[in-house]
């Protein structure tokens, strides 16, 4: 699929993880599904922000979520595996996911949003380029 498509595949729980806020799969399913979307590479930080503008997206593509949101607040560490699978059985394995307009997604530098959720002084900013040891 190439990188101007409207929409992309996702699996079930990927995306109904970032619908419901219950991680359902590994976290790397948001990432995929949030930068999908995005076109960025996002931070850990910007998922919370980036997956509540997601929401009205998604459903607005496939209204029929709205019951697994509504219950997703009976979703917990014991139990998630078979509402996953009752998720699976009614939605099926993936689910097609659109890119957001210039109008669904604010474009935030993740430095810069990150100095809003905490002072500066506690963020480390690591560079790479040279490993210990070399000049």
């Amino acid at each position: 699929m190439s990188d101007t498509a409207l929409t992309k595949d996702f699996t079930t729980e990927a995306v109904l993880s970032v619908l419901t806020g219950r991680l359902l799969c590994d976290i790397g399913g948001i990432y995929e599904v949030l930068n999908w979307m995005t076109g960025e590479s996002l931070y850990t930080h910007q998922l919370p922000r980036v997956g509540r503008e997601a929401e009205p997206v998604i459903l607005g593509m496939h209204p029929h979520l709205a019951e697994a949101v509504a219950e997703a607040d009976q979703v917990n560490a014991e139990n998630y595996a078979a509402w996953s699978a009752k998720w699976k059985a009614r939605y099926g394995e993936s689910i097609a996911i659109p890119r957001f307009n210039i109008a669904e997604h604010e474009r935030i530098d993740p430095m810069s949003e990150l100095a809003e959720k905490a002072h500066p002084d506690r963020i480390v900013v690591l560079d790479g380029s040279q490993r210990e040891g070399q000049s």
